[in-house]
């Protein structure tokens, strides 16, 4: 589980995840901020070990004309998959985090659960 402050003055916030238990399926965070209005956003992964196959589907959230999805930090062939005019594309993004139709960074998160976090702006003339 992860909660994050996304937008708004985030040095004045504080989070606090001790509500959450281990291998819990109830979350409690607690968010408060000293200043102007903030946006925060809570992430919890749900999975199960899979013999046949490695294959996460996560779905990504979309802010305005960006998106933002986490995946955990040994992840390898990282994808998007989006449904264009009815049929399904998908666009690897490779090490060098190439869209022609997005501009895409990268940053690691250290701690225990290391994740990697992806942010994809769209170019001018694309939208969701």
């Amino acid at each position: 589980m992860r909660a994050s402050c996304i937008a708004g003055p985030c040095p004045f916030t504080k989070i606090d995840s001790s509500g959450y238990a281990q291998g819990s399926r109830n979350i409690a965070v607690s968010a408060i901020d000293w200043s102007d209005t903030a946006t925060f956003l809570v992430e919890a992964e749900v999975f199960h070990d899979a013999i046949s196959s490695n294959v996460r589907e996560l779905y990504p959230v979309i802010f305005g004309q960006a998106l933002h999805f986490t995946l955990p930090h040994t992840q390898e062939g990282v994808s998007i998959e989006a449904e264009i005019d009815g049929a399904p594309m998908v666009f690897p993004l490779g090490p060098d985090l190439y869209l022609s139709w997005a501009t895409c960074t990268v940053r690691t998160n250290g701690g225990e659960e290391r994740t990697t976090v992806y942010r994809c702006e769209l170019k001018p003339g694309y939208g969701f």
